[in-house]
């Protein structure tokens, strides 16, 4: 039985080629897309739940309150964890980790900077990773230890098997020798964190610039803690909230624990409740995934069912001759599976060609599970899902063709079947034209902040990391530096101008309302800063050397911050920070140093020389390459053990945008993917309109109708369809993206334009892809059409 549904399916494809090959490409587009979607959501789902016992681990967090406006965050003071191993019975297991930070590290002539951060001794207890070497107990256990990932120890040492082994830590204070007590496998894809080396916690905290990391009112590390097995964690998390408070009176803070498999996609708070976060874009990729494969399987009915007066005699004839209706409804389902079968072997084909594309467009590395049961098993799922779909409404509409209709050559689609082909065309280019609207504003939306004045000036800005001895030799490679007329000025600051990086809670000024607060962003720089940065003056004067001491006592704040501080204070001219008072020296206008999604935040610029770990250099010249390699040469010779490196100010500010970005150049693509399905179908009901019309464009062209007139009684048959969904989707498509827009404090309006825009493309792609076929309809010699009438 099968092999003959098998034959007669053959026979179908080869007898309508063009439906068959629109099938065909049109169902492995949809496939390639839901694969592609499919294995960057399981990638996203799956983040960070590979380590042993996920489910025991939990992040402290902290909320901030200031004013009215409750600030969440990760970092913590630098000695909770020990305290709650101390005080919390629950507490099996509790680390400090700190930030991301790039360091030089040597063995004998080789010298490689790599990634990582300095962690407590349980951390590779609570997130399991996996040891190639070493023990897990002692990794890092005294402050002269440190962890290697395999990669990094082949780097250094051209093997992974390095356990005793000691490298040399250089930084601008001088060289720390290491042992090698662990080198862990290579971190998973699933691992949210990226890592080549983990240093002791212990080794940064003991520090003497670190002892901020002792008190309870600092923050800035991270703390993780695994709980035992009996734990209520929500019960656990309530008897955290007055922690820090009751070690440190008048703190604005609550604590509470987050699980950390959730963190990464469950981790946006607002006002002090958990709000979306990437799970938001993962619901709308997987709908969009859905929704490409299901106007692909649209496609399959609306061809099929179009097609069904030239299978109706074949499927009266069965039925004269006993065939019942299920029988008919397996063929038709048979023939469904076996187009979405021939269509996923293309669809792997294509996967596998574009997946190194897709990868660098997400930022991933994923591949093709082959190996896995799992995949296939899901696999198999989504075509049958994809098969049976596509199949059922052609299926039940074809074998329910009525024998004496077929003979009376009363087959003609009713009324019924036309309103229903109409309905899912509708419903196809009702979700194109979401999709385009969507794309119009999320790119507005990244071109506004990406091109929006911040404040400073970004062009020209080199970046350039003060390591080793350009810390010590910092006023000498400034000096030099100014000597080169094709640099306009130099200077450093501790903040490097993306994120918050150094903020307080602790200013205080005259007549402020004792129960407001608000977190002030701290920047430390060198004198210049302001012109080097390019940020506007508007109050007052920079920070200049002639004035000594008023300098180095003053400070220059931010709009934000003066209407703040002269709101409650029209005469202010100072405010007291950390029990020091400080003169109000100048205003700057207000700059983003944080991404669009945030508002605008108050900041203190105060004159410290000895800080500043990050170089700005406002180049001044056509010939940028020349002029950065003779800041080359200039580090090189005064800081010779540490490898020269720089990034342009304008490339920092975009990577804050990377992902919206990713998410803006993931929907354009699929939108014009889903375009390209939706007029696949088009192209093929066109055809078949233009068939069924061949008569009567035969007559119309004998009595002198034009060929224009020709066309428009093929378009209009679409292309009213096509106007109402782009009135529908338009309307949803503005509701959507007024929502998405929300999520940023600073963002465009949503101009009339974008509609009529959206509106314009995918009028003109199905007009263009109906027309094709009316003037090939429209071409045919009437002779020809009308000569068996």
């Amino acid at each position: 039985m099968f092999a003959n549904y098998l034959k007669i399916a053959i026979r179908g494809f080869a007898k309508h080629k063009l439906t068959f090959f629109i099938n065909l490409f049109g169902l492995a587009l949809g496939l390639w897309a839901a694969i592609l979607i499919g294995l960057w959501v399981k990638s996203e789902l799956n983040m960070n739940r590979h380590f042993t016992e996920i489910d025991q681990v939990y992040r402290i967090m902290e909320h901030q309150k200031y004013g009215a406006d409750i600030f969440t965050t990760t970092s913590t003071p630098g000695i909770l964890a020990d305290e709650l191993k101390n005080v919390f019975p629950e507490v099996e297991k509790a680390a400090t980790f700190s930030w991301h930070e790039e360091k030089l590290f040597a063995k004998e002539d080789t010298k490689i900077k790599l990634n990582g951060f300095f962690a407590g001794e349980d951390y590779l207890h609570i997130l399991q990773y996996d040891l190639l070497h070493g023990n897990r107990e002692t990794a890092l256990a005294e402050k002269t230890h440190i962890v290697l990932t395999k990669e990094a120890a082949i780097k250094l040492f051209g093997k992974t098997d390095v356990i005793g082994e000691t490298l040399l830590l250089k930084e601008s204070e001088g060289e720390t020798p290491f042992v090698v007590q662990g080198v862990l496998e290579s971190i998973p894809n699933t691992s949210s964190t990226t890592l080549e080396y983990l240093l002791p916690f212990k080794f940064m905290s003991e520090k003497p610039y670190n002892s901020w990391l002792k008190e309870w009112g600092n923050n800035g590390p991270s703390t993780i803690v695994r709980l035992n097995k009996q734990t209520d964690w929500q019960a656990f998390s309530a008897k955290l909230e007055n922690f820090i408070l009751e070690r440190n009176e008048g703190s604005n803070v609550k604590l509470f624990a987050y699980p950390q498999k959730e963190l990464y996609l469950h981790g946006e708070f607002k006002d002090g409740i958990q709000q979306g976060g990437r799970i938001e874009y993962v619901k709308l990729f997987a709908l969009i995934g859905l929704f490409v494969l299901l106007i692909a399987c649209i496609n399959f009915m609306n061809l099929s069912t179009a097609k069904s007066q030239k299978r109706a005699k074949e499927v009266g004839v069965r039925k004269v001759v006993g065939a019942e209706k299920g029988a008919l409804v397996k063929q038709f389902l048979s023939e469904s599976l076996l187009i979405t079968f021939f269509a996923s072997i293309l669809a792997l084909l294509l996967v596998q060609l574009t997946l190194p594309v897709f990868n660098d467009l997400t930022g991933k590395t994923m591949q093709i599970p082959y190996d896995d049961s799992n995949f296939w098993i899901q696999y198999l799922g989504v075509l049958l899902f994809t098969g049976l779909v596509a199949g059922s409404y052609p299926a039940f509409y074809l074998s329910a063709t009525k024998v004496v209709s077929v003979f009376r050559s009363h087959t003609k689609s009713g009324k019924g079947v036309a309103i229903a082909r109409k309905g899912l065309v509708l419903f196809q280019f009702i979700l194109a034209t979401i999709l385009i609207v969507a794309t119009v504003v999320v790119y507005q939306q990244i071109n506004f902040a990406l091109n929006q004045d911040l404040g400073y000036d970004k062009e020209q800005l080199l970046v350039i990391p003060l390591e080793g001895n350009l810390q010590e030799n910092y006023d000498a490679f400034k000096n030099r530096l100014k000597q080169n007329p094709d640099i306009k000025s130099v200077s450093k600051s501790n903040h490097s101008l993306l994120g918050r990086n150094s903020n307080t809670g602790g200013v205080n000024w005259e007549g402020k309302d004792p129960e407001f607060n608000a977190l002030f962003e701290i920047m430390r720089v060198d004198y210049d800063f302001l012109e080097t940065t390019g940020m506007k003056l508007i109050h007052g004067e920079d920070f200049n050397p002639a004035k000594g001491a008023d300098s180095v006592q003053g400070a220059i704040i931010n709009r934000r911050a003066y209407e703040l501080i002269t709101n409650d204070n029209p005469e202010a001219v100072s405010f007291n920070m950390w029990g020091e008072e400080r003169t109000i020296t100048g205003v700057v206008e207000d700059f983003h140093f944080q991404s669009f999604h945030q508002n605008m935040e108050p900041v203190v610029i105060l004159l410290d020389r000895e800080f500043g770990s990050n170089g700005f250099v406002r180049l001044n010249t056509a010939d940028i390459q020349t002029t950065i390699a003779s800041i080359k040469a200039l580090s090189e010779e005064l800081n010779p053990d540490f490898p020269f490196q720089y990034t342009f100010m304008d490339e920092n500010y975009a990577n804050m945008y990377n992902e919206d970005v990713r998410i803006r150049d993931l929907a354009k693509y699929f939108s014009i993917l889903k375009i390209l399905i939706s007029c696949l179908g088009l192209f093929g009901l066109s055809a078949h309109v233009a068939e069924q019309k061949t008569k009567e464009i035969g007559i119309r062209k004998v009595l002198g109708a034009s060929t224009a007139s020709i066309l428009n009684v093929i378009n209009r048959e679409f292309i009213m369809i096509v106007a109402v969904s782009i009135l529908i989707g338009s309307a949803v498509g503005y509701w959507l993206m007024q929502d998405w827009l929300s999520g940023y404090a600073y963002k465009i309006d949503f101009e009339w334009w974008f509609i009529p825009m959206a509106a314009g493309v995918i009028l003109s792609i199905a007009y263009l892809t109906v027309t094709m076929q009316a003037l090939k309809a429209a071409q045919i010699n009437p002779a020809n059409t009308l000569k068996s009438e």
